[in-house]
């Protein structure tokens, strides 16, 4: 019986502060220890791609919710050092 493989992609736009928040996500995504877990982020231009693959779709279902909460969170930062 083969695998199945799940995978989910994030594509976040983000003009002035791309660079920034790929800084602040790159660290978790590196030093991630889920082994059920693939993770890979890059930045394009303005436009920063997370890519996360597992074998278990409740692993990709969580590692999703955690890496969308932690772009808010650096958005929400951003916002409010700029007020």
């Amino acid at each position: 019986m083969s695998q199945r493989r799940f995978s989910a992609k994030i594509e976040i736009k983000a003009k002035n502060s791309a660079g920034v928040i790929y800084s602040a996500l790159k660290p978790d995504i590196v030093s991630s220890p889920e082994r059920q877990v693939s993770t890979d982020i890059k930045l394009i231009n303005d436009t920063i791609i997370v890519d996360i693959n597992s074998n278990d779709l409740s692993h990709l279902r969580a590692s999703l919710n955690s890496y969308l909460r932690l772009v808010k969170a650096a958005f929400s930062c951003l916002e409010a050092t700029t007020l």
